[in-house]
């Protein structure tokens, strides 16, 4: 990665760099040298949360991409959450707060581009998206109240071949007006040369 980045910044020095990281241990950010990223791209959903536990009791992986795989988190996913929302969801607000921490001390701002719920879902007819526009909800606030996300998606779904999410018009407007509106933490603003890079480019 070091060695990738070195040669991007000999052609393009202003442009800020970052690798993309998959829900992984946040703590490495702050015990890997990690001086050679500008930024955090950081992926975070709650069915990845503690050893993906949702997902293991749901009994679905990441990638399976078959009609019997996502029949199976049509039967359960749904259930499965609203046994226990409060549960699942301090799962996902610990995740965000803890990376938003290692962020600040490690003085990089954050960007999230696949998140909040599940990483997954069909948009089969009928289907029903609320839970999943919870949970992504809850992460979208969660994130911008942080002060330290820079650039926030508000789901895995914001292509607009998801029907289900993207029928609810004023639910992304609302959103979207709470990323727009986030005050970023000083720490990323004040006396930062590395995040300058990428806020001169916003």
């Amino acid at each position: 990665m070091k060695h990738a980045l070195i040669r991007m910044r000999k052609e393009y020095p202003d442009m800020p760099f970052l690798f993309s990281f998959d829900n992984g241990d946040v703590l490495k950010y702050e015990e890997i040298d990690t001086s050679f990223l500008d930024l955090y791209e950081h992926h975070i959903w709650m069915v990845h949360q503690n050893n993906s536990e949702f997902y293991k009791l749901v009994d679905y992986k990441d990638g399976q991409y078959s009609p019997e795989a996502y029949k199976k988190v049509v039967k359960v996913a749904e259930k499965l959450y609203k046994e226990k929302p409060s549960y699942w969801q301090k799962l996902l607000t610990d995740k965000i707060e803890l990376t938003g921490k290692i962020a600040k001390r490690t003085g990089r701002p954050l960007i999230t581009t696949e998140c909040w719920g599940i990483v997954d879902y069909k948009d089969w007819p009928l289907l029903n998206w609320d839970w999943v526009k919870e949970l992504c909800a809850l992460g979208t606030v969660t994130a911008a109240q942080t002060g330290m996300w820079a650039g926030i998606a508000t789901s895995n779904f914001c292509g607009p071949q998801f029907v289900g999410m993207w029928r609810d018009v004023k639910w992304h407007q609302h959103l979207t007006t709470i990323i727009k509106s986030v005050i970023l933490d000083e720490s990323i603003i004040m006396n930062n040369e590395v995040a300058a890079k990428l806020l001169r480019r916003l």
